[in-house]
């Protein structure tokens, strides 16, 4: 009989799941679906037909035994209600009609042998798939039949479904209590029968990110068999949601990464490019897993990826991704030849393409600190392309050069060559020619990163003049003075620009409210806290919109921090989360200032994580992430994560500092002393520069 009530739950789950939703969410569907049909007022379950059935199964003597007679009754009545239930479905005009006579003759099923756990799984259905659509009934009757059979998979699996609806799984900020409930029905229903895919995919969901729980359940949901009934799992996470096994590898690798097992992720990701060479999510795993593997697990990926290039020759992202492989493994001659070659296949198809590619091999070879490879890998790309001191013929070529010579640029300064960072920032404006800004910018970056500030005084001075109506220019000079000590200066020649705004020809050097806004950030450089905060009040004031006050609340924010007002700083960054809790600056900005002050510790990492979840390349944020868990004593974590942005921003002061500081407690004395030198010379702020002196004092004692 548990194989009949089981067919009867598979039947039956398709008629109101949306509808039971809705209920449960004051009405409101949770996913967008087909209107169910207007039905017909009809007689329900009594209200307290389940307290009534409870009693008479607490009344049974566990002594006696039900007649032959009455189960063969009972169980003709759950196959005359079984046919009901399956007329209800087939005619919708007549489904309330049959639905009450599938109701009837399921209750009289167990009136004649209150023993029969399927009949109340039966009712336990009705009362789901039905208006009123009641869950409450619906549990305390299924809860009936797991009374008088444990073992009752149809029960197990309402349960299950019935506490996931109630734990609000698919809203994000899932209900504990209801969680675990359906972990624990769940987890039944697997028992019962380890190869069925929802149960394994719904505790995948409901366990933490990573645990051990989460990892053997994804591999339970892997290893299940392909699933007829679906429509609950779609409806509750989501009309694209598909509870095929092969979706749980993608999710498995995900989990596993989370807890640090990088090479299963690894061996997980191959195989689902191998098999999807397609799927993007498991492309972007996998680059991840490669960041942070060592070499020889990264070079398990070769072959994968190369069939998966076999079987896709035009995918540019998977050529992109062996050359991370290659970049992460060393030079490895056949994988360096096969790049190579498709490139070269590109370039006489298409030199665009091929000159993109170039470009970007350029820039994996500089993230791995192969920094002459790069280098090679740019100036091809300006040759594939055509580009020339006598040829630019397009916008797009021009696009392209100015990129390419930033990361040029870039690559020097990564790796410390500034005399040739200087030399590339001349031969670009012999191409670009002297009406492009371009050099003009890269020149003024690299005298500042270089600690040769009244150089990039005199630089940003003469491009004032070359380009008088470029307010970038007026704002880096305003920088570099306060940079220099001469913070009045600087903040005066933005001052000078408040009031003269033509309403007849708005112009964004005009604008009062980003006057104010750069005036606060001028201060809070200088570390002038109470006239950061006034400028940042001034902003708030002229706001004529509330994201532009948000905008004005965050350089309050900074202000007060810089004023030492922590408490009101943290005020400020939380009515702003408040108003728009997925504001990656402010996550960024509090769990950053939380960190620096040793507090809530766990709560300014999550916060940064957060933020990095909204912008994963962010630098500053990486730094945030690297201090925190520097704060937390997780070092290794921390040199990972400020490394990543001093990739990606080789001119922080701040993230060389604390690197510098993570190294120091690793042990790795020479290189905290080689960050705090380069934080030195890229700092402004005199405090951290008495720090720096102070740290690289001590070393040299030692």
């Amino acid at each position: 009989m548990q194989f009949i009530a089981r067919i009867m739950i598979a039947a039956g789950c398709a008629a109101s799941i949306a509808g039971v939703a809705a209920a449960q969410d004051g009405g409101r569907p949770t996913v967008k679906s087909t209107p169910a049909p207007v039905r017909t007022p009809v007689e329900t379950v009594a209200p307290n037909l389940s307290d009534t059935l409870a009693k008479n199964v607490a009344n049974i003597d566990k002594n006696s035994e039900v007649p032959r007679e009455k189960r063969v009754q009972a169980y003709a009545k759950l196959l005359e209600g079984q046919r009901h239930v399956w007329a209800a479905k087939r005619s919708r005009s007549q489904a309330a009609v049959n639905s009450r006579l599938a109701r009837q003759a399921f209750q009289r099923a167990v009136e004649l042998d209150p023993t029969l756990a399927e009949g109340y799984t039966a009712l336990a259905e009705l009362a789901w798939n039905f208006p009123p659509n009641d869950v409450e009934e619906s549990i305390r009757l299924a809860k009936i039949a797991i009374a008088i059979e444990k073992n009752n998979f149809g029960a197990n699996r309402l349960l299950g479904r019935a506490y996931t609806l109630k734990s609000r799984l698919n809203r994000g900020t899932t209900d504990p209590e209801n969680a675990q409930n359906a972990i624990q029905y769940w987890k039944e229903t697997a028992r019962l029968d380890s190869r069925y895919a929802e149960a394994w995919a719904f505790l995948s969901a409901l366990y933490p990110e990573g645990s051990e729980e989460q990892i053997a359940a994804l591999r339970g949901w892997l290893s299940s068999a392909a699933p007829i009934d679906t429509y609950f799992y779609r409806v509750l996470m989501g009309g694209q949601a598909d509870l095929a096994p092969e979706n749980a590898a993608v999710k498995l690798g995900k989990a596993l990464l989370a807890a640090d097992r990088v090479k299963e992720a690894v061996d997980v990701l191959n195989q689902v490019i191998v098999d999807d060479p397609e799927s993007e999510e498991a492309l972007e795993l996998l680059r991840s897993a490669i960041d942070v593997s060592d070499p020889a697990v990264a070079q398990t990926s070769i072959q994968a990826i190369k069939q998966a290039i076999y079987a896709n020759p035009g995918d540019t992202e998977l050529i992109l991704l062996l050359a991370k492989v290659q970049a992460r493994v060393g030079n490895s001659a056949d994988t360096t030849k096969f790049l190579n070659d498709t490139i070269a296949r590109y370039a006489e198809q298409d030199k665009s393409v091929a000159a993109g590619l170039q470009a970007a091999l350029g820039d994996v070879y500089r993230e791995a600190g192969r920094f002459d490879e790069a280098i090679q890998q740019f100036n091809k790309s300006l040759v594939t392309r055509g580009i020339s001191p006598d040829r630019l013929a397009t916008d797009d070529d021009r696009d392209f050069a100015v990129a390419v010579f930033e990361k040029i640029v870039l690559t020097y300064k990564t790796a410390n060559r500034f005399a040739e960072a200087k030399a590339a920032i001349i031969n670009s404006e012999k191409i670009l020619g002297d009406e492009d800004s371009f050099a003009d910018r890269q020149l003024i970056a690299l005298y500042r990163e270089s600690g040769k500030r009244a150089e990039a005084l005199q630089a940003v001075k003469m491009a004032r003049v070359r380009f008088p109506d470029d307010y970038g220019f007026l704002r880096t000079e305003a920088m570099v003075l306060v940079e220099l000590g001469r913070a009045d200066e600087g903040v005066g020649l933005i001052r000078s620009l408040i009031g003269k705004q033509d309403p007849k020809a708005p112009s964004i050097m005009y604008d009062d409210f980003s006057n104010f806004l750069y005036i606060s950030i001028l201060y809070s450089e200088a570390r002038r806290g109470k006239d950061a905060i006034a400028a940042a009040n001034e902003a708030i004031a002229v706001s004529q919109d509330p994201e532009r006050k948000q905008i004005a609340l965050l350089s309050l924010a900074t202000a007060q921090n810089v004023s030492k007002d922590f408490a009101a700083a943290e005020s400020t960054l939380r009515g702003i989360l408040k108003q728009t809790p997925k504001n990656p600056i402010a996550l960024n900005n509090l769990g950053y200032f939380l960190a620096d002050r040793n507090e809530k510790l766990e709560e300014a990492l999550k916060l940064i994580q957060e933020a990095l979840e909204i912008d994963p390349g962010n630098p500053s944020f990486l730094d945030s992430l690297g201090w925190a868990y520097f704060k937390l004593g997780k070092y290794d974590l921390a040199a990972a994560s400020l490394i990543k942005a001093l990739k990606a921003d080789p001119a922080s002061a701040t993230a060389h500092h604390h690197l510098g500081d993570v190294y120091e407690k690793q042990g790795k004395i020479e290189s905290a002393r080689q960050s705090w030198q380069r934080a030195l010379v890229l700092a402004v702020d005199p405090v951290e520069i008495a720090a720096l002196k102070s740290k690289l004092s001590v070393k040299k004692t030692k």
